[in-house]
């Protein structure tokens, strides 16, 4: 009688799971049209950066410091320019367009590999990353579904 109650337990809590994985972003902000529209009820306030819209990064080293960025060598480059920290670092996001850098979503290496081979099927929510621009290979969102981006 315990398993029974154990299993009925248990399949109740991943069929949960599973409907909070797969809604994809139902209740979120989407860009369109260079506008926020909700969508559903999202759990988290309009994004405050612009719809669509990213601003230039800083092409000198005095303008990069003049707004608190880093000017180094970054990626395979061989020249230095600017990064700085996003100032929606870490916001719920269903896509890119809500973020000054990326929107990016928390997988595994198993699924990153599933992810280079264009395999990996994954709906969700994310978040805006640190840095405007990032680099490597990182889950990224895009309408609320998870694909592989690598950026060198």
């Amino acid at each position: 009688m315990k398993m029974i109650i154990f299993f009925i337990i248990a399949g109740i809590f991943l069929l949960g799971a599973s409907l909070v994985l797969l809604r994809g972003n139902e209740d979120s902000w989407i860009c369109q049209d260079h506008q926020w529209i909700k969508h559903g009820h999202p759990s988290y306030p309009q994004p405050e950066n612009p719809c669509g819209k990213k601003a230039p990064l800083p092409r000198t080293k005095e303008a990069c410091f003049k707004i608190g960025g880093v000017w180094k060598k970054q990626g395979p480059e061989s020249f230095e320019t600017c990064n700085i920290k996003a100032a929606d670092r870490g916001s719920i996001c269903t896509d890119n367009s809500e973020c000054e850098g990326w929107c990016q979503s928390n997988i595994t290496r198993d699924q990153l590999r599933e992810g280079m081979m264009g395999k990996l099927n994954i709906k969700g929510r994310g978040q805006c990353s640190v840095w405007r621009v990032e680099f490597g290979c990182f889950g990224m969102l895009k309408q609320g579904k998870v694909s592989v981006i690598c950026v060198d």
